[in-house]
């Protein structure tokens, strides 16, 4: 296993997403606005710091990834950790670790499948870059 120096420098909470999905681009500027404490940050899943996070834990890389800690989540459980993260009142979110993982799942796979057709695709991330310029990652 080779050393991620990247990986190894983060020290804040920071969620990894597919900067060409239109859903993942609404969502991440849904919690840029929701994160009133500015704690989280963003990188895309195809950066470089994406890239060494998702070798080391050999994750696919379509998948939205939550990395708090030397914790990496992914799928359901990234959402919900995401928005417990988030504060009042988001992290009433906390009920959903009562589903099983398996449904949980079950259903994030299905809406990530179908990302793409239902809400579309860009050849770039859309965040307002100079807004939140101190929050996204490379």
């Amino acid at each position: 296993m080779g050393t991620y120096p990247l990986l190894e420098s983060i020290t804040e909470p920071v969620v990894f997403f597919d900067a060409q999905c239109l859903l993942c681009n609404r969502t991440v500027q849904f919690l840029l606005h929701a994160d009133r404490k500015n704690k989280l940050y963003f990188a895309g899943l195809k950066s470089e710091l994406g890239d060494q996070l998702v070798e080391k834990y050999r994750i696919k890389d379509d998948t939205v990834i939550f990395y708090n800690k030397g914790i990496c989540s992914i799928k359901s459980t990234a959402f919900i950790s995401i928005t417990c993260t988030l504060g009042f009142p988001y992290f009433i979110s906390v009920v959903l670790y009562l589903i099983p993982i398996r449904i949980r799942d079950m259903f994030y796979d299905y809406i990530a499948r179908n990302r793409q057709k239902w809400f579309g695709k860009t050849d770039h991330c859309i965040i307002p870059v100079k807004r939140f310029k101190d929050r996204l990652l490379s």
